[in-house]
């Protein structure tokens, strides 16, 4: 059984690190609270009174240091840097020289000095606003900090009534005349002001339009109003808003006009936004913390929608060397924009997948997901890890090339605290979407765990090293003790829907494609081919087949063998030094029968909108979503589990596989049982910790972490990228953190479009053998619409070659099973290293030339196996 796994879910905030050698931006050690101004009393808009404000000089104030890392407070930003002590580098979390950057505007270098970004929404408004922690915190003298044990914490707030415009846009005629115009001397002046606004009186109302004047503006019936003229330039705006200013009008005054006449409109609605970030040194790094559940706003009148945490910490300048790494499938990096030639200015992942309560566009293109909460810089000789310890589950990950809006290149993470969702009637014609907002917010901690990494270690393998340590170090790893030859993944699926003839009339019925004796029979062929360690994976083999009822119980397909088959499965297994592993879908439904527990509209996923949720079945040739199947409302799986669990009981099971709950995260919007995706990662953990308790052997698919404290063994875990044109080179990560800890493996040999670069792939990445096999006639498939799905899945064209991949495979990698990989290079165009703790090495070539490296003749499609 796994170790414990921590309660939060993991999250990483903000962009990977910049390093800085030594020289522009040293600290000042000798500034301290006097220097700084001290202590300042606390005023409305303002940080806590016993925070101190940022010095006006700009320099570094330290705040705590450890053995290795010394942290400084920012006073050119109200950020922070570490100081790598040992060579001197610092790492800021925003860069220097980042306010005369000559690519930049005035606005994107606002953006370069803040540490928070925020989107929010007007409540009854149309369109999203943002606001930085630099233009609307900082510059307003409206950060605080104080130090803490190990570290800092910054209190800001961002926006106030000052931000707005001193205007009235409509002011009854009584107090503008005694307020205002009594103010001004200049009788020229008081007709410019004048100029800028309509003069409606109660005389109006007795008019043609009387009616409509009196429902746009209500006071008329008591008082004569004036109404700032919609027409207004912005330069008239700050002409008008000086004169008004000068006449002493105050916000507050203002505040009581608006009331007086009964305007709401948009300009009087202040965005005010009070949050706080706790920095704290670790011995490898540092964590950041956003309290985002105490964060103070008016929440009657706005919806606080995504936030961006450390955008731009650790960013590399264009024309230093370096990349940022994104956990893009197995990992991909991005050289640095140094020639301008990259015209993609954001790539970005949804962190665990799509979620399906939300609407699904067709992509256009494959791509893989984003399945580990982590990104990275590399940047010269040093390089900076981050994790996503708190919010993962409502996590993108960035990276935003240089030399083109700014000169700086970095990976960040953004929050998105409330989801939204637009929608268009179909065939409307000119009508604005429907946009409508979360009602379950998150409101959880963001927090982010980064590693500062220097000499060998500051590159990709040494980024995936450091993952792997730290989730050893918090439980959720591992070592293995596994048999003594690799493992076989033997995935094979039981009965579909068919058509056949009944009375001569055609009909569908179940049919199986491997039943539980012909599975057996597989068994026995294999292991007397040599193969040993079989990891039987059986699926569609309850309710319904492969169009399955919900797993609220179980029956077993009678067409199989029933559940006495499946017991002489396990029992052959057994004997055979196997492990079966039966698959049950906890996540989607895709046949609906009555009394089977399961009610489309009352137990699926619902959208914002209210519309029942599926997930889209991707047809990966058009590149469109041709099918769909239900989602289950996350509330009903852990009782859906039980229920299943009990029946499964009484099969005696050892083991079991859980393939949906490792590749599949979705909210539920269904009004009062609304759940964010944070709440349902929780619900899938829960449901995969009672799994791992009571069977001990789990499987899993795709790698999603959370997977990572429960699972045994990932299958269909990526082994490459998206192939972005952005990107430089997909690497290894996730392999190189796990290996070792959880058993995997990539695709299934049979089905990739070229067999022996798949071999490869796996020799390199020190994946386990994975055959998709059926016992039955592919006809089946066909029959069953699935034949583009397991097109070369027929045993007995597989049998043979299977037997002899596995003996190939298993004598490079049986004796680094429980290894970690501690390297990772490649070492020519298309040939790659892999080392392991031993020091035993695998080298594979892609390429089709013979080549000799490092004193090693390594033929073309082919591999050499390096031992100490």
């Amino acid at each position: 059984m796994k170790a414990k796994r921590i309660v939060c879910a993991l999250l990483v905030i903000g962009a990977a690190l910049a390093l800085w050698n030594p020289g522009d931006g040293k600290p000042a050690r000798a500034a301290d609270a006097a220097a700084e101004g001290g202590d300042a009393p606390a005023a409305a808009g303002t940080p806590s009174a016993k925070l101190r404000k940022p010095a006006k000089d700009g320099s570094l104030t330290p705040a705590a240091e450890n053995d290795r890392l010394r942290l400084y407070f920012d006073n050119r930003s109200g950020g922070v840097a570490v100081e790598d002590k040992a060579t001197g580098s610092l790492f800021y979390s925003n860069p220097l020289g980042a306010l005369e950057d000559a690519k930049a505007s005035d606005a994107a270098k606002e953006e370069l000095m803040s540490q928070i970004s925020l989107v929010y929404n007007v409540k009854g408004k149309e369109g999203d606003l943002e606001m930085n922690s630099y233009t609307h915190a900082m510059k307003l003298d409206q950060v605080g900090w104080g130090k803490q044990e190990q570290g800092l914490t910054v209190e800001m707030v961002l926006g106030r009534e000052e931000q707005r415009r001193l205007l009235p846009q409509q002011i009854a005629k009584a107090s503008f005349e005694e307020n205002v115009l009594s103010f001004i001397e200049a009788e020229r002046e008081k007709r410019r002001i004048l100029a800028f606004y309509i003069l409606y009186t109660r005389e109006d109302l007795e008019g043609a339009k009387g009616k409509e004047l009196l429902a746009k503006y209500p006071a008329l019936e008591k008082e004569d109003i004036y109404v700032l003229k919609t027409s207004i330039t912005e330069r008239d705006k700050g002409v008008l808003e000086s004169s008004v200013k000068k006449a002493g009008y105050t916000y507050e005054k203002l505040a009581e006009d608006y009331e007086r006449v009964g305007y709401d409109g948009d300009e009087a609605v202040f965005p005010y936004f009070k949050l706080r970030l706790d920095y704290t040194l670790q011995e490898d790094g540092l964590s950041v913390t956003v309290h985002n559940g105490q964060i103070e706003y008016d929440k009657e009148r706005f919806n606080l929608v995504k936030m961006t945490v450390l955008p731009y910490f650790g960013a590399g300048k264009s024309g230093e060397e370096g990349y940022l790494f994104l956990p893009d499938g197995s990992g991909t990096i991005i050289g640095f924009n140094n020639d301008g030639s990259k015209n993609t200015l954001l790539t970005t992942g949804k962190l665990y997948g799509p979620d399906y309560a939300l609407s699904q566009a067709d992509r256009g293109s494959f791509k893989q997901e984003f399945r580990a909460p982590v990104y990275g810089i590399k940047k010269d000789g040093s390089a900076l890890l981050a994790v996503i310890e708190e919010g993962d589950a409502v996590a993108e990950i960035n990276g935003m090339m240089g030399n083109i809006n700014h000169s700086w290149n970095t990976a960040y993470a953004s929050f998105t605290i409330r989801n939204k969702d637009t929608f268009i009637q179909e065939n409307a014609f000119e009508q604005a979407p429907w946009i409508i907002y979360e009602k379950n917010a998150y409101d959880g901690n963001i927090a982010l765990r980064y590693f500062i990494l220097t000499g060998e270690e500051a590159d990709y393998a040494g980024m995936a090293g450091a993952y792997r340590e730290y989730l050893v170090s918090e439980g959720i790893l591992k070592k293995t003790d596994p048999p003594e030859q690799i493992p076989f993944y033997l995935d094979t699926m039981g009965a579909v829907d068919t058509m056949v003839r009944k009375f001569g009339i055609p009909t569908r019925s179940q049919a199986a494609v491997t039943s539980f004796d012909e599975a057996g029979r597989m068994l026995e062929r294999l292991t007397g081919k040599g193969v040993s360690n079989v990891k039987l994976r059986y699926t569609a083999w309850y309710n319904g087949g492969y169009f399955h009822t919900a797993a609220s119980g179980m029956k077993v397909e009678k067409v199989l063998g029933g559940a006495k088959g499946m017991k002489e499965l396990a029992a052959k297994a057994r004997e055979s030094g196997a492990e079966l592993y039966p698959d049950v879908d906890f996540v989607t439904v895709s046949a609906n029968k009555a009394f089977d527990g399961f009610k489309p509209h009352k137990d699926g996923i619902r959208s914002l909108f209210q519309k029942t949720g599926y997930k889209g079945i991707l047809n990966v040739a058009t590149l469109e979503y041709e099918n769909s199947v239900w989602g289950v409302d996350p509330n009903k799986i852990p009782d859906y589990y039980d229920r299943f669990a009990k029946d499964y009981a009484t099969l005696k099971p050892e083991a079991i596989s859980l393939s949906s709950l490792g590749d599949t995260l979705n909210s539920n919007f269904k009004n009062n049982r609304q759940v964010n995706r944070e709440q349902s990662m929780a619900l899938a953990e829960e449901v995969l910790a009672k799994a791992d308790e009571a069977y001990g052997n789990v499987i899993s698919d795709s790698g999603n972490a959370y997977l990572f404290p429960y699972a045994d063994h990932i299958l269909n875990l990526p082994d490459e990228d998206s192939s972005l044109s952005i990107a430089d080179r997909q690497v290894p990560f996730l392999q190189i953190a796990l290996h070792g800890y959880i058993g995997y493996a990539g695709e299934p040999l049979n089905l990739a479009s070229d067999l022996r670069p798949a071999v490869l792939k796996a020799l390199e990445t020190g994946s386990g053998a994975y055959f998709k096999l059926n016992y039955g006639d592919s006809s089946l498939l066909k029959d069953a619409f699935l034949f583009d799905d397991v097109y070369a899945s027929r045993f007995a064209d597989w049998e043979d070659a299977a037997a002899d991949l596995y003996a190939e495979m298993n004598e490079v990698l049986k004796d680094v099973q429980d290894q970690a990989i501690v390297d990772h290079e490649q070492l020519a165009e298309q040939v790659y290293k892999t080392t392991y703790e031993s020091g035993k090495a695998v080298i594979v070539n892609y390429g089709d030339q013979e080549i000799q490296v490092e004193g090693i003749r390594v033929g073309p499609v082919d591999y050499a196996a390096v031992t100490p």
